[in-house]
């Protein structure tokens, strides 16, 4: 799934996280000024209505189990959603609004959860947005600026418990890290993604308006400066860039993107000693960020590279053994290499992790599938 994916957790190692050591003034950057042509009027921000919902949806909404409490009728639109009754065809490109996602029938995960939240709850059902720590997928403009998307979904209430309502619930995978989204955290996203859809448009003004926008409902988001200056660093101003990227340092000091993209600026405008220390700091990163060794693991898992992948998960285990997944990974690899004691040994230590009963049944359902596999 393409778009939007939530960057991968940074294990913060202060010893060599790069804080900005120089004042950072975003005021520019936020004035728009330079791409504006003006100051930025607040009025022009704009007011999409992200969760409305139109009179032909409450109609169809009301014919959906109508004399049922609300989580029997959520449960008859879910069905009625896999069923075919209505259809949303995946777009990777169309962050909508919930009416129009309904309308349109496309739209990427944001699009989809924003119209089923919408339906849910005005069907009197109680549901919240979700945000998904799966592998991230970085992708980049011309001038190769990373840009940072996430991957959302909608939770409920059912009689079972928490029920997770995805785009493709096929490819979910409960064993990711997850986190409930406040609707204002959820807008902002939606916001930062309608203006990296603008960017690579080049409409540079409504890109500018929807990332600042973002910026208004969460400030603090580091993710969120780290794509304002890529649109800055696209259009060819650096200094506002710079201050941008400058930010998401302060906000998290191991966002690697901001400091990629940093390095990227540096040596494109000549200051080759900064780009330098960037780059330095990027590798140093990249060495030695848990996460980041354990997304190559699982790249090279999936290619087949299993001696890859073993030598990236050691690495990863080396600086952090708290987290299930690695350890899971690694009897997975050590499986496919024929270490049979080494994957039993990795597979208990990884269910010895595990506080969560939806990720150990997915992890029992995966050694279901490496039995029949093997037979």
């Amino acid at each position: 799934m393409k778009a939007p994916f939530i960057l991968a957790p940074i294990l913060l190692l202060s010893a060599c996280a790069p804080v900005p050591d120089h004042p950072v003034d975003t005021r520019s950057a936020l004035s728009g000024e330079v791409i504006l042509g003006r100051p930025l009027d607040p009025g022009r921000l704009p007011e999409d209505r992200l969760l409305s919902l139109t009179p032909e949806i409450r109609a169809y909404l009301a014919s959906i189990a109508p004399d049922s409490p609300p989580r029997q009728r959520l449960t008859a639109l879910i069905r009625a959603f896999e069923e075919g009754e209505f259809a949303v065809e995946y777009d990777a490109d169309s962050t909508l609004t919930a009416a129009e996602t309904y309308q349109q029938q496309r739209g990427n995960c944001m699009a989809f959860t924003l119209m089923m939240v919408a339906m849910a709850r005005a069907l009197g059902a109680e549901a919240h947005f979700n945000e998904v720590e799966v592998p991230p997928v970085w992708s980049h403009d011309e001038a190769q600026t990373l840009v940072i998307y996430r991957h959302i979904n909608m939770v409920s209430r059912g009689r079972r418990g928490r029920r997770v309502v995805d785009f493709d619930l096929a490819a979910y995978d409960p064993v990711y890290d997850q986190r409930k989204l406040s609707d204002s955290a959820a807008f902002a996203q939606y916001y930062s993604n309608r203006g990296m859809e603008l960017m690579q448009r080049d409409r540079r003004e409504q890109a500018f308006l929807y990332l600042r926008k973002a910026l208004q409902l969460n400030p603090g988001d580091s993710d969120l400066w780290s794509n304002l200056g890529a649109l800055y660093s696209r259009f060819g101003h650096e200094n506002q860039a710079e201050q941008s990227y400058l930010r998401a340092l302060q906000l998290q000091p191991g966002h690697l993107l901001a400091i990629s993209n940093l390095e990227r600026l540096y040596r494109n405008s000549g200051r080759i000693q900064l780009a330098d220390r960037y780059a330095k700091k990027a590798r140093y990163h990249r060495r030695h960020n848990p996460y980041h060794l354990y997304y190559r693991a699982r790249d090279a898992y999936e290619q087949g590279d299993y001696r890859q992948a073993r030598t990236e998960l050691r690495r990863a285990l080396r600086r952090y053994e708290e987290d299930h997944r690695f350890h899971f990974l690694m009897g997975l690899t050590s499986y496919r290499l024929g270490k049979m004691e080494k994957s039993h040994k990795s597979f208990l230590e990884a269910f010895s992790l595990i506080d969560n009963p939806a990720t150990r049944n997915a992890y029992m359902r995966k050694l279901d599938y490496l039995k029949r596999e093997g037979r």
